[in-house]
């Protein structure tokens, strides 16, 4: 005698009918609930910021990267790029850290 398991049998898949909700009647939902201020809802925009490192691209040419010039702080992900970035003037490797975020004016 086999076991019949619940996810298998056919009554229990007839038996659920899956019920869609529109925008409107999700925020009606939340706005009736007593959550915390702080929790993140389906209209709040400020989410908390992710847990997941950010990923490392290429400061030059934007393609995902592993490699970072311990000199610049630039991201590269060729030889031909390291070889760019070595030679970068001081100035243009500050505008490529502030267009990162790495660095202020």
């Amino acid at each position: 005698m086999a076991a019949e398991f619940q996810f298998k049998s056919k009554s229990s898949q007839k038996d659920k009918k899956t019920t869609f909700k529109n925008y409107k009647q999700i925020l009606n939902a939340e706005l009736q609930m007593n959550y915390p201020p702080d929790a993140v809802l389906f209209h709040t925009i400020c989410a908390p910021p992710s847990l997941k490192p950010p990923m490392k691209v290429s400061d030059l040419s934007g393609i995902p990267t592993s490699y970072t010039d311990p000199s610049t702080r630039l991201h590269y992900s060729t030889s031909e790029e390291f070889s760019t970035v070595c030679t970068l003037p001081p100035e243009i490797v500050h505008g490529y850290l502030v267009l990162r975020g790495v660095c202020s004016q």
